[in-house]
């Protein structure tokens, strides 16, 4: 995607007095910058911003800061009426960077980038997983249910490999996308791009690139039961003087996994509720606390997460709506012996082929503990541990340290 820089104002589809508010908080932050410093702060050509720092010298807000030596480009800094004016802006809204993108391309940037438009194909969904044993009844059932971009439920027993598996997910879709640093709703300016979600690319710099976007790896938000329901929603940060985007649109373009679902302090209906509107039309409906209302793309795979029973967390109607269903199970036993392999090789252990017939047909078998992927992991690594303490390192494993790693494993 090319992404041009605006040549004209009416390109960049924001307003003068949005752009001359984030003038003067630049100004006022730095107390004196030049034409190109400012080009450079707000990501627009000069030939855009001229005119404005002209109109903010009309008003008597800005005024001309000789440099003192004739090779330096001319500063420019606010007045004491601009200073008085910055102050009153920043306390109303702390935002200082790049210029924001206008609400409608934020819309079109989205729609562009939609996850699903070319498809992933089984090989490219075995090699994002290849670092997982996985069966092929699993890969039948992950690949439609990525394609379709529909909601996915996931759900099964503790430690079976859930939040393992949703977190290979941005693997699957493995290009750059583009996420703008803030959009603007009318005059207010909302930050978009978020280190914690959006990792950064290193791309070729082209002069003639928008500045205002980042090109990124699709996002891959994860919360589970610290999730608030304030968190779906623009909040304003008092302290930072800032609006803060929701996490769903922040994982636009992405995945947005909601794991441990019906651990959170609020109820999976009140959820449920609130995203049945933006799962049906792909459009999510927002409100600034000023009462303004807008609505944003909901362009994302949503991925719910449980080791609950789904009948008890939510009811029919909307377990139908989630579209894809897929319950991971007990381990058959080659599967489990793939696992059991490559944790062996993870923590530098040394076993007899025997010792995985003895956990399996000893210890599985009298505790009635089913073969879940999580445990060869957890208690081979006690077993390291063990065999660290006692000196024992680089010996071979055998039953008696294993089955004392297990005892500490389970509780009784």
């Amino acid at each position: 995607m090319y992404l041009p820089k605006p040549r004209t104002l009416a390109d960049t589809g924001l307003s003068r007095e949005l752009l001359c508010r984030l003038m003067l908080r630049h100004l006022q932050e730095e107390g004196s910058l030049s034409l190109p410093a400012l080009s450079e702060r707000l990501c627009l050509r000069a030939s855009i911003i001229e005119p404005l720092l002209q109109e903010l010298k009309t008003l008597q807000l800005a005024e001309v800061r000789a440099s003192g030596r004739m090779d330096e480009p001319i500063r420019y800094a606010l007045t004491g009426k601009g200073q008085h004016e910055a102050q009153e802006l920043s306390s109303r809204d702390g935002y200082i960077g790049p210029a924001p993108i206008a609400l409608a391309d934020y819309h079109r940037l989205v729609l562009a980038q939609a996850l699903g438009k070319h498809g992933i194909h089984r090989d490219r969904l075995v090699a994002a997983l290849d670092n997982m044993v996985v069966s092929d009844e699993l890969i039948n059932s992950l690949g439609p249910a990525l394609n379709s971009r529909r909601p996915l439920l996931i759900y099964g027993h503790a430690g079976t490999g859930k939040s393992f598996l949703c977190h290979r997910f941005n693997r699957i879709f493995d290009e750059s996308i583009y996420v703008p640093h803030a959009i603007a709703v009318q005059n207010t300016i909302i930050p978009v791009f978020d280190p914690l979600y959006h990792w950064r690319l290193d791309a070729p710099d082209k002069e003639e690139r928008d500045g205002r976007y980042i090109p990124c790896r699709r996002p891959l938000v994860m919360v589970g039961g610290e999730l608030k329901l304030d968190m779906l929603e623009v909040h304003f940060d008092r302290q930072a003087r800032q609006y803060g985007a929701p996490l769903q649109l922040k994982a636009n373009n992405g995945v947005f996994l909601i794991d441990d679902l019906g651990r959170q302090s609020f109820s999976a209906d009140q959820l449920f509720n609130r995203w049945i509107v933006p799962m049906e039309e792909r459009r999510d409906f927002l409100s600034l606390s000023n009462g303004l209302h807008f609505d944003v793309p909901f362009e994302q795979i949503l991925v719910f997460s449980t080791n609950l029973e789904p009948k008890i967390i939510a009811d029919d109607a909307f377990i139908r709506r989630l579209g894809y269903k897929i319950h991971l199970q007990a381990m058959p036993d080659d599967l489990y012996r793939k696992v059991w392999r490559m944790n062996l090789d993870k923590y530098q252990l040394a076993a007899a082929e025997s010792l995985f017939e003895f956990m399996v047909s000893s210890l599985h078998k009298n505790s009635g503990k089913p073969l879940i992927a999580c445990y060869p992991r957890d208690i081979l690594g006690i077993a390291r541990d063990i065999m660290h303490f006692n000196g024992q390192a680089g010996q071979p494993l055998d039953e008696a340290i294993l089955t004392q790693a297990w005892d500490m494993y389970f509780v009784r």
